[in-house]
């Protein structure tokens, strides 16, 4: 038992949470560090025009993901036509990042890498959680 007088596998969480809930935010996270992290350094490593351009590659990812959590968890439904509706709904989140990537490939050309690399920032985050599990240490299964 804990100094909180709470005991259990779920010390200190909410007993209903789901564990996936928890993979979902560790990505959003990860993806708003690397952002943080990537805008100064593209500055001070060749412009801050890059910089920007990461920026909003960045945004637009973030928005993707959260579009993506939000319109995933909404499909979950045993309503036939809510899952069709939701999943149409989807593909705004690709016509998101096809907008990005037009008007600024059109506005700033020479930018294409940090722009991609901004956009591509969801599946660094995704990474950086299958590598956190990866190198997790099981925990131990309760005896019969």
């Amino acid at each position: 038992m804990s100094e909180g007088g709470s005991a259990g596998t779920h010390e200190g969480r909410g007993e209903g949470r789901d564990e996936g809930e928890d993979h979902l935010r560790r990505v959003t996270w990860a993806m708003v560090a690397l952002g943080l992290l990537g805008v100064p350094l593209w500055g001070f490593l060749r412009s801050w025009t890059a910089a920007l351009a990461f920026g909003v590659g960045a945004l637009a990812s973030l928005g993707f993901w959260v579009l993506h959590r939000y319109l995933t968890a909404r499909m979950l439904t045993p309503s036939v036509r809510r899952r069709w509706l939701y999943g149409f709904l989807s593909i705004g989140k690709l016509a998101l990042i096809a907008l990005v990537l037009r008007g600024m490939m059109g506005r700033y050309p020479a930018e294409a890498l940090p722009l991609a690399m901004g956009v591509l920032l969801f599946v660094a985050g995704i990474l950086l959680e299958a590598l956190r599990l990866a190198f997790r240490k099981p925990e131990a299964t309760p005896p019969d």
